[in-house]
């Protein structure tokens, strides 16, 4: 899987982000992290589009809230929720929303790459042209 679009890692879990980062660096996937929340919200608007690994709970502003934030700003990025604890109502909400994977921490190399597989796609999908319809 080769993109021209950035993954961006949002996780409180240095470990968590290391790890991750690590393994997308080993597969030539450009990533960059983020600490938290509010570190990838202040960035967002010189940001090129990509797609977000994005943990559900963070302290200052969760993965929900993040979510919101990119709805606002208009930006229709990929996101992937992952989460070492999820209750059915956030997941809901983020799958309505527009998240377009929920993964359960600890999660494979493989689950992982399927989730990002699905958003590069979904991103490719979503910044095409409207097609006009034929006359």
């Amino acid at each position: 899987m080769v993109s021209p679009h950035p993954i961006y890692v949002v996780d409180d879990d240095a470990e968590a982000r290391d790890s991750i980062r690590f393994l997308l660096a080993t597969l030539k996937l450009d990533s960059i992290t983020f600490r938290g929340g509010a570190e990838f919200v202040e960035r967002l608007e010189s940001l090129p589009s990509g797609c977000i690994l994005l943990d559900l709970r963070m302290p200052t502003i969760d993965g929900l809230a993040v979510q919101q934030a990119l709805v606002e700003r208009g930006l229709d990025w990929p996101i992937i929720f992952m989460t070492g604890s999820a209750d059915t109502p956030s997941v809901v909400r983020a799958l309505r929303t527009g998240a377009v994977e929920f993964i359960e921490k600890p999660f494979t190399d493989e689950q992982l790459l399927t989730a990002l597989h699905k958003g590069f796609v979904e991103l490719k999908k979503r910044q095409a042209p409207p097609q006009r319809a034929a006359s």
